[in-house]
């Protein structure tokens, strides 16, 4: 008989814990992006990169790339269905100073805008954040799949996609 490792976590703990931080990383929109079709991991990773950089282009301008990550847009992609062939991301989306209605603008329908410009199939469904906390609801349903085992691969944070220096 083999011993298990010795957890210094629950799973109820972790989760709390990462709700709590998210909450505090003051999100201002939450996204569920979805394709529509059969794709895999490394095409849906392509996609999310197309997009943010086309966020981060209508909202910071042209020269988008050149400007630090902590001053684009910061998104976190929790990625579900991957095992069922129907993959979709929970996302939270913080965005630039002054830009959180304009980024919201961007996905003004469940289809059309600039996920369409993306993925033509996708749909989508978004909603508001609170900027003061208590965002519990929201931050649950992004990790809802996610635990302290999941593969790391399954979430991904927008600056993974900027270049860097």
């Amino acid at each position: 008989m083999t011993s298990q490792p010795t957890d210094t976590i629950t799973q109820r703990r972790w989760k709390t814990a990462m709700m709590d931080w998210l909450d505090d990383l003051r999100f201002t929109h939450a996204i569920t992006l979805v394709w529509n079709r059969s794709v895999g991991l490394d095409r849906a990773r392509t996609d999310l990169r197309d997009l943010m950089n086309r966020v981060d282009r209508r909202l910071i301008g042209s020269t988008f790339h050149k400007v630090p990550s902590q001053f684009r847009t910061t998104a976190l992609f929790c990625f579900e269905g991957h095992r069922h062939d129907h993959v979709h991301v929970h996302s939270l989306w913080k965005a630039p100073p002054g830009k959180w209605f304009a980024l919201g603008k961007m996905f003004h329908r469940k289809r059309g805008g600039i996920w369409n410009d993306v993925v033509s199939s996708g749909s989508y469904d978004v909603e508001a954040c609170s900027w003061h906390g208590g965002n519990a609801e929201i931050t649950g349903y992004a990790l809802k799949q996610q635990h302290r085992f999941s593969d790391p691969a399954l979430m991904v944070w927008a600056d993974e996609f900027h270049p860097s220096r």
